[in-house]
């Protein structure tokens, strides 16, 4: 579970599956975008450590930030049930989307290993550039669609949890947020470490 799904799920159990869609958008936006980097061999300029540097850093700001309003809001489960502006706006919602994938450079091995699969078996050997379009295209396709599903679903079984069974999960996943800024953090150290 990353934080676009985390985020996702925040709107869709608050009731705003529209705003849970443009989480989705956002981050397959990103991901679309590491997909055509990695697969049309520009992907040198990511491996570059002060380039991934910055963008933990920008993910561990990013999952602060999440988690920190993500507990706040826990405190008080029966204002989640409320319209929220902020949860329901779609701009925001594509932002915080497309922002919280853009802050994971990891994603782009993601693309580069499933390439070099299917070239490993054959599949991809050539690759033309058509080829290669249609492999992100059904790779973004693919990670939009779960978690479009994902949102219907915590959708649909929003109205079986109470205020407080709310209260819980925002603050579990508040709680997580900070969790997956570890790994950025990591990444972070790492850079400094070995300079």
């Amino acid at each position: 579970m990353g934080a676009s799904q985390i985020e996702m799920a925040k709107r869709a159990i608050s009731g705003h599956l529209l705003a849970a869609v443009m989480v989705t958008l956002g981050s397959v936006t990103s991901d679309l975008t590491y997909g055509l980097i990695a697969v049309f061999g520009i992907a040198p300029f990511m491996e570059k450590p002060g380039v991934l540097a910055a963008f933990n850093v920008l993910g561990v700001l990013i999952l602060w930030a999440l988690g920190f309003r993500t507990l706040k809001q826990s405190r008080k489960p029966a204002d989640l049930l409320l319209v929220r502006s902020k949860l329901r706006s779609g701009h925001w919602s594509f932002v915080t989307g497309l922002l919280l994938s853009a802050s994971n450079p990891p994603m782009i091995l993601s693309w580069l290993l499933g390439v070099a699969m299917a070239k490993h078996i054959g599949l991809a050997s050539p690759f033309p550039w058509s080829d290669k379009l249609l492999y992100v295209a059904g790779g973004a396709l693919g990670l939009g669609s779960y978690l479009v599903i994902v949102g219907a679903l915590v959708y649909r079984i929003k109205r079986t949890i109470s205020p407080e069974a709310l209260g819980r999960v925002y603050f579990w996943l508040g709680i997580s947020l900070f969790g997956l800024s570890g790994y950025f953090i990591y990444g972070v150290t790492r850079y400094f470490v070995t300079r």
